[in-house]
């Protein structure tokens, strides 16, 4: 019995991962709150650098990759003081926050785009959505389960050491690697927008070759949210001359000409104030 439902199990899941990798049943308009709510605790945990340097180039980059995305988002990008963590992220519907960690590893300007560059792919390529999406259908597949085992007559530990096991299967089957294949999407299209943004693709692997440096981490690739830093540096250079051919001459889309204004009637011409009336000619008085 426990070897057909794990069986069951990890079909199910499979077909979770393969079939719903890149649905999203959430829209921009429904993960607004939350990534603005997300956003501004992230901006209270810690202090907002609003001038100098940094600021300016964090302020630079996110015009230029924001862009070079065609993406027309409401962005926004904050510098945050914490001088312990390597990170950035962009949240949905592009709300960009720099550590200042990040810059103490990424000291050009063109290895902080190639890292906002990524972060923005994960919002335009609506990873949030899908992962909230693909959560939703684990746990559904979860609790019919449990509703199933709740049918049985296992003991409440074997139940309970049942749905823990199928919990760790389902983080591993589908939650793990779907996160890996975010994160690969995100170093191409995040590599396309700094080519297309003017910084130097080449940045972007040796950043990694940093990163990989700084990871001291003895996590198996295969449970890792993210693929191995070396792996991304080696991925990233054969990837780069295909994008500079495929990106070249590339330009921004116009904007949209703002709407013309609503044409007025002109207004009649005043007219012209009456003649007024001759005088008569004085009579003539003298005799004939």
């Amino acid at each position: 019995m426990r070897s057909l439902l794990r069986a069951f199990t990890v079909c199910v899941l499979s077909f979770v991962a393969t079939a719903c990798a890149d649905l999203n049943i959430y829209s921009d308009e429904e993960l607004d709150t939350l990534s603005l709510q997300a956003y501004q605790e992230a901006s209270k945990e810690h202090q907002e650098i609003t001038s100098g340097k940094d600021y300016e180039m964090i302020q630079r980059i996110a015009g230029k990759i924001a862009l070079a995305s065609e993406e027309n988002f409401p962005w926004q990008a904050k510098l945050l003081k914490a001088d312990d963590t390597v990170n950035a992220f962009c949240l949905p519907n592009g709300r960009i926050a720099v550590y200042t960690g990040l810059l103490k590893v990424a000291t050009t300007e063109d290895e902080v785009a190639a890292v906002m560059g990524h972060e923005v792919a994960h919002a335009t390529k609506r990873h949030g959505g899908k992962r909230m999406t693909q959560g939703t259908l684990a746990n559904g597949v979860m609790a019919a389960v449990d509703a199933g085992l709740g049918m049985t007559d296992w003991s409440p530990e074997m139940k309970g050491y049942t749905m823990a096991a199928l919990g760790a299967g389902s983080n591993v089957l589908v939650i793990l690697p779907f996160s890996r294949d975010h994160e690969s999407e995100a170093d191409v299209e995040g590599l396309r927008f700094a080519i297309r943004a003017g910084y130097d693709p080449n940045a972007a692997p040796a950043l990694w070759d940093k990163m990989a440096k700084l990871d001291t981490g003895g996590t198996p690739g295969w449970l890792s949210t993210h693929p191995k830093s070396e792996d991304r540096a080696k991925a990233l250079r054969e990837m780069i001359p295909q994008l500079v051919e495929q990106e070249k001459g590339w330009q921004p889309k116009p904007k949209a000409a703002p709407a013309a204004a609503p044409a007025t009637t002109p207004a009649p011409a005043a007219k012209p104030p009456a003649a007024a009336p001759a005088k008569a000619a004085p009579a003539n008085n003298a005799k004939k």
